[in-house]
């Protein structure tokens, strides 16, 4: 839920910057998430009864929701290409998710 805030902090500084330069931004700005249930706490106000605490984190999440500027979705863990940022992961795993960010030209391997 953590990563899930600051990612849509640094999504809001980003859509504020391009605003300030009269450019336009699609809204609502979509957050993927890989935990089912930071996505169910996102996107719900009911709570089930093993959640005890709710932190101000995610109350922000649902008023960014509410107002129209997120939407929260689940991605499934092995199509999370962020995780080149926070795990180890094999060589193809690697590959694949890089091309997402240093895209792919002649001298990139090919993926299998």
């Amino acid at each position: 839920m953590y990563a899930a805030v600051s990612c849509a902090q640094d999504m809001l500084y980003v859509m504020n910057v391009l605003e300030s330069v009269e450019l336009e931004v699609e809204l609502p700005m979509i957050l993927e998430v890989d935990n089912k249930g930071a996505v169910g706490l996102a996107n719900n106000w009911s709570i089930g009864g093993r959640t005890r605490h709710i932190d101000v984190r995610q109350c922000f999440l649902r008023e960014l929701k509410e107002k129209g500027i997120l939407i929260v979705k689940w991605i499934a863990g092995d199509k999370n290409d962020s995780d080149i940022h926070t795990k180890n992961l094999d060589g193809p795993k690697f590959e694949e998710f890089g091309q997402v960010y240093y895209g792919k030209d002649e001298y990139t391997p090919a993926s299998e």
